[in-house]
């Protein structure tokens, strides 16, 4: 194919040629010979098809690259507007995605008119669970039930699905999942239910004890009574906390931080017990928790399982998985289910157990736990022994536990317990903003090291740029290479203010990431409040940072342009960064990750920058890409600040692909990265929180 030279409008020298050749025609068209007037029609038709393809193939990446005044500043103007309305239609929609659906189906399956919180029945029953992924078989035909007043407690080895039923029970496991396969029904007094639906009548407390570290238990449990509590007064939801401070033996620690690896606070017990009254704060008669007695002493796992049990004996049903409990203990449970390979062992009193055993010619030894022997039986006999067990506990199931399941189903249907509406969203933001606010403040090692860090690495800058702004405004003997000095220390400075906005996003969210899961999937708030506060408190943070960094760099490196304006710029250039680390953070599930994703998010943006390789020499089908990293735009920003008001700063910005006409341009792209990136973190988190196990 002959080569060809590119006009300005992207289009080969060639089709200049073509039109040539039409306006010919144009002219031979009029001719009065009809049949060469046909011909040459023709030929005119083929023509314009032939450049209309042409254009369409040579145009492709053309746009980005186009001359024509306004074109890019419609087409940002244009998504700028549609990034605002969406995001107003975002908080005034409902924003709760698959949580709110969940709650709205509870409400329309179970209730037509509202009941109180703390009426519904307080008892579960399932009977032949089955769980399975591919081949795999977690649980195989599980029946058992719990009652109101009634405390039970879920033991089995490592890997036998004891954790796994608990999650399906409390509705926080996709059963329907790909390549999983569930099959059995779960009850709540005797009607049938969706775990997943119902789990808002459940309190469901999860192995760790994702709380704040800087809150304290009253503050906890006050921000969970305002959310997730009937709407009542200030004095009635005090009056609350302090009786639920009370009955869970929090008194002592109220005002005391959590605390975590950095910070000293609770001890364990205390954290669990500030869990479980999170949960209690709506009144549920059901709690399940996971693993509750983890990681504490045998005096801490006492004091916990003595709390439950007095919850249990206001009529709370209380289910919980436990690895191994010391006798002291085990003997408080009503009643324990064990479970081994995904088959039930055993499912009744606790008090039976001994007795059980002793049928099966396996007697509890004398001064031994009975939760031991039969845990320590079921891992160290032959499988065949633990099939002979197995087939024992289904002779029974079938003459006793299963009719009594049958009979409580057999009863009128029980209207269950709405779950608790969305408080509005001035509430939600206030209460999030409050506890954003001061859990920023209490951080001073965290503040300290932010500021200093940009302190620091400000400081090095500036020695490193002493001068290049004023050293040949100076001497009279201002020239372009001298400039070239001076534009990078701009871009350097812009370069350590992106580094610096990123990493502390990209490590703050995936450490909250637990706790947002937890409140959010109770209902606790919304996406939109969530981040509106993390926004707002960050906005000022964001500012001071970019002005302590100015103030360092600005008149030791020598820049000339307005002082505020570099400033502003800044600021922006923080908080678009940041927003494209919010969405990094919510996109992965720890900050490990994040961390190892981050060269995804941060070196494209520094080669991108205009420093290295001008945008224009980029592969047309990689520039796209330029609109997603706000560094590019800032350092155009700044450079029409620092260099547009000289002849020879403007042939600076000409040789760097920066034109002083699209302004707009560049301050709208980094509004849309702001924007953009915190909207796709807003659509992306309630999907992260559809199910948390």
């Amino acid at each position: 194919m002959p080569q060809c030279d590119v006009d300005e409008k992207g289009l080969c020298a060639q089709l200049e040629a073509v039109s040539l050749l039409q306006n010919s025609f144009e002219v031979i068209k009029t001719s009065e010979d009809e049949e060469l007037g046909r011909t040459i029609q023709k030929v005119h038709q083929w023509l314009d098809k032939e450049r209309s393809r042409a254009e369409v193939t040579m145009g492709a990446g053309s746009w980005m690259s186009t001359k024509t005044p306004g074109v890019k500043e419609l087409i940002i103007i244009g998504l700028t507007v549609l990034g605002i309305l969406g995001w107003v239609w975002i908080i005034r929609g409902p924003s709760m995605g698959d949580n709110s659906k969940h709650t709205s189906d509870s409400i329309k399956e179970f209730n037509e008119e509202q009941t109180p919180l703390g009426t519904g029945p307080g008892c579960m029953e399932w009977t032949k669970l089955s769980l399975a992924t591919g081949d795999k078989v977690i649980l195989d035909s599980v029946s058992g039930s719990v009652k109101p007043g009634e405390m039970a407690c879920i033991l089995g080895p490592s890997g036998a699905g004891k954790t796994t039923l608990l999650n399906i029970l409390a509705g926080r496991m996709n059963t329907q999942a790909p390549n999983m396969t569930f099959k059995g029904e779960i009850s709540m007094g005797g009607t049938i239910v969706d775990p997943v639906v119902a789990r808002s009548n459940i309190a469901y407390v999860m192995q760790e004890d994702h709380l704040p570290a800087l809150s304290t238990p009253r503050e906890i449990l006050m921000m969970a009574a305002l959310l997730r509590g009937k709407k009542d007064t200030q004095e009635n939801l005090e009056a609350k906390v302090n009786m639920l401070l009370a009955e869970l033996r929090l008194t002592n620690c109220e005002d005391t931080y959590v605390g975590n690896a950095l910070v000293k606070g609770l001890s364990g017990g205390e954290k669990k017990r500030t869990s479980v009254a999170v949960e209690l704060i709506t009144a549920h008669n059901m709690i399940l928790l996971d693993e509750p007695l983890s990681g504490l002493d045998s005096f801490a796992a006492w004091t916990v399982v003595e709390v439950l049990k007095d919850l249990a004996s206001k009529g709370c049903a209380v289910l919980c998985t436990v690895h191994q409990p010391p006798s002291q203990v085990f003997r408080m449970f009503d009643k324990m289910i064990c479970i081994a390979d995904g088959k039930t062992v055993y499912c009744e009193a606790v008090t039976g157990l001994s007795g059980y055993m002793a049928n099966l010619d396996i007697p509890v030894p004398k001064e031994t736990n009975p939760a031991d022997h039969i845990l320590f039986h079921v891992q160290t006999q032959p499988t065949k022994s633990v099939s002979s067990l197995v087939a024992s506990w289904a002779e029974q199931e079938k003459v006793k536990q299963l009719p009594d399941i049958d009979i409580v189903r057999a009863t009128p249907e029980k209207k269950l317990p709405c779950g608790a509406a969305l408080k509005s969203f001035d509430v939600q933001l206030r209460s999030l903003l409050l506890r954003e606010i001061r859990l920023t403040l209490r951080n001073k090692v965290g503040l300290v090291l932010r500021f200093g860090v940009v302190a620091v690495m400000n400081l090095f800058f500036s020695s490193v740029f002493a001068g290049a702004g004023k050293e040949y405004q100076l001497t009279g003997t201002v020239t372009l290479d001298g400039l070239h000095g001076h534009f990078g220390a701009l871009c350097s400075i812009l370069i350590t203010t992106m580094f610096g906005a990123a990493q502390p996003m990209l490590v703050l969210f995936p450490s909250e990431r637990p706790i947002f899961l937890r409140e959010y999937v109770t209902n606790t708030y919304s996406v939109i409040p969530y981040i509106l506060a993390k926004t707002i408190v960050e906005v000022p943070l964001a500012f001071l940072t970019s002005l302590l960094a100015w103030l360092i760099v600005y008149w030791i490196v020598g820049f000339t342009g307005p002082l505020l304006v570099h400033v502003l710029i800044s600021f922006i250039l923080t908080l678009s960064t940041a927003s494209a680390a919010l969405f990094l953070g919510c996109a992965v599930t720890n900050a490990q990750s994040a961390q190892e994703l981050s060269p995804l998010l941060l070196v494209p943006q520094v080669q991108f920058s205009g420093v290295f390789i001008l945008i224009s020499l980029i592969p047309a089908w990689l520039r796209w890409t330029q609109y997603l990293f706000p560094l590019k735009y800032a350092i155009n920003l700044a450079a029409i600040v620092e260099f547009g008001g000289t002849e020879l700063g403007r042939e600076l910005l000409s040789q760097q692909e920066i034109g002083v006409e699209h302004t707009l341009l560049y301050a709208l792209v980094l509004f849309d990265i702001f924007i953009g990136f915190r909207s796709l973190a807003a659509v992306i988190l309630p999907r992260r929180a559809a199910f948390v196990v």
